[in-house]
């Protein structure tokens, strides 16, 4: 695995940076054939993004550690969302909050999976064959679905907001706002197959200006650093590449990327 990032407080825009990307590739807590990717992307301050960094990889490692327990991957995945945002709350993180996108990778002789989590527009895009496919999905208080939810448990969308506040309608912390912004995740698995090459993390701060499929484009025109000598050095740069495209097209946002190939 060859991996890449790139952060961009973007400052003609913002004065503060509030995301954070986490890069494990070899997940040593769980084992050594896991990678952990994430990107979190804050709001409200930077008090929850600190509190993700230290313990949601920490908890994801102790939930996939679980030796007697039926559950699935995703399932354990979920619970250590789940308690993550459990313990923000009981450290008084009550209006910082950010979206979260994390991806495992697991190899064993036989396959590799990978394995995607999310909370909020933080987004994974796979490259399959060089077209892209999402791996993920974005809670954002537009959404039908998350709307009859909000809803139902006695809240409003007032200008694509949830309560007029949020724009997102999952996220990790914004406690404030909790009966509503839940902090469960969307999860998904896949069997990589000999034509997925890469994929990316990144935040709302490249998807907002950026199709999926511009993306994929985008980190295409990298040569796989695993075929040359040249081509690693040259790949390095290739996160970098998509946030300068980004910020090129008008991001307002802090822009993250991550960009792995398997």
């Amino acid at each position: 695995m060859f991996i890449s990032t790139a952060e961009e407080m973007n400052p003609s825009k913002r004065n503060t940076m509030e995301d954070v990307t986490v890069v494990y590739e070899r997940f040593d807590s769980v084992g050594p054939d896991w990678s952990f990717l994430g990107v979190y992307d804050g709001h409200g301050g930077r008090d929850i993004v600190d509190f993700l960094d230290d313990y949601l990889e920490e908890n994801v490692a102790r939930e996939l550690k679980l030796v007697d327990d039926d559950a699935s991957v995703l399932q354990r995945i979920e619970r250590a969302f789940l308690i993550t945002d459990i313990q923000s709350r009981q450290a008084n993180i009550l209006t910082s909050g950010a979206t979260v996108v994390v991806c495992l990778i697991e190899r064993t002789p036989s396959h590799t999976t990978l394995y995607a989590a999310n909370c909020g527009d933080a987004r994974a895009v796979l490259s399959r064959n060089g077209v892209a496919r999402r791996l993920t999905h974005d809670h954002k208080a537009d959404d039908p679905e998350e709307i009859a939810r909000i809803e139902t448990a006695g809240g409003f969308i007032i200008r694509n907001r949830v309560l007029g506040i949020l724009a997102v309608s999952r996220s990790l912390g914004d406690h404030a706002l909790k009966e509503y912004v839940i902090g469960q995740p969307f999860l998904f698995d896949i069997v990589l197959e000999d034509t997925d090459k890469f994929v990316i993390l990144a935040c709302d701060g490249v998807w907002d200006v950026m199709t999926d499929q511009n993306a994929v484009d985008i980190i295409k025109k990298f040569s796989d650093p695993h075929d040359k000598k040249d081509s690693e050095k040259k790949a390095s740069l290739a996160a970098r590449c998509l946030v300068d495209e980004a910020i090129s097209r008008g991001s307002a946002d802090n822009i993250t990327a991550i960009v792995a190939w398997f």
